[in-house]
C-alpha cells in the first residue's frame, strides 16, 4: 500500500534539479510550453490546442489534486524548467502514471530529463512505495523512448489510435517498471544500469 503524507520529503534534491511542489510561479514560467502547438504534439494526449492562462490554471488544478495526481516542478537553481507528473494514483494496487516536460529547447539534450526521472522513480518507489509505474509514449518519439528503457521501462503493449493528431489518430506505446525491476536496476552508486552497463545518458 502506497504512504501517504510524505511532504516532509520535499523538495527531491539531485546535482543540479530539484522537483518541489508546484506553485503559482511554476505556471508562469512553463506558460509558454503550453500555447505552442508544435510543443504539444506528443505531450498531451487530449486535444491538440494551446492553452490560455485560465485553462492551464485549471489543468493544473486537476493534475495536481492531491489526491490522485501529483505535479512537481523542475527546478533549476530559482528557474522552473519542467514539470514531472504523477497521474491516476491507484493507492490500492500502487500504480501510477509518470509524465515529464521540459519547457524550452534550451534545456533540452543536457541529461535534465534524465536527471528529473531518477528523482521521482526515487520518490515514487521509495517514499510513496508504489508497485508501478507506467508511461504512454507515441512510436516515433523516439528520444523519449530510449530514455525510458534505458531506466528499465518494459514495452507492455501498444494502444490502438489513442491519440487524435489531425485528421487521423495515432497509436501510444506502454511501458511500465515494476518496483523489483527498479530495484535490479539500480547500480551501488545510485545510477542506473542495465545488464552491468550505465544507462542511456543522451539527448535528454
Amino acid at each position: 500500500m502506497p504512504a501517504q503524507n510524505n511532504d516532509h520529503i520535499l523538495p527531491m534534491q539531485g546535482p543540479r534539479l530539484a522537483l518541489t511542489p508546484i506553485e503559482e510561479r511554476d505556471i508562469d514560467q512553463v506558460a509558454a510550453f503550453f500555447g505552442d502547438v508544435s510543443e504539444l504534439y506528443y505531450y498531451l494526449p487530449d486535444v491538440l490546442l494551446p492553452r490560455n492562462r485560465h485553462q492551464l490554471d485549471a489543468m493544473m488544478k486537476d493534475w495536481n489534486d492531491g489526491v490522485n495526481n501529483f505535479a512537481f516542478a523542475c527546478r533549476l537553481d530559482d528557474q522552473t524548467i519542467g514539470l514531472v507528473t504523477l497521474a491516476d494514483l491507484d493507492p490500492f494496487s500502487g500504480n501510477a502514471e509518470l509524465g515529464i516536460m521540459l519547457a524550452a529547447a534550451s534545456f533540452r539534450k543536457k541529461g535534465y530529463a534524465r536527471e528529473a526521472i531518477g528523482l521521482i522513480l526515487d520518490y515514487a518507489f521509495g517514499e510513496l512505495r508504489l508497485h508501478r509505474l507506467y508511461v504512454r509514449v507515441a512510436p516515433e518519439n523516439h528520444t523519449s523512448l530510449r530514455l525510458f528503457e534505458a531506466f528499465g521501462f518494459q514495452k507492455e503493449g501498444r494502444i490502438r489510435d489513442a491519440m487524435r493528431r489531425g485528421d487521423g489518430y495515432v497509436d501510444l506505446l506502454l511501458y511500465g517498471l515494476l518496483e523489483d525491476e527498479y530495484r535490479q536496476a539500480k547500480c551501488s552508486d545510485d545510477e542506473f544500469c542495465l545488464n552491468g552497463n550505465k544507462s542511456y545518458q543522451g539527448e535528454r
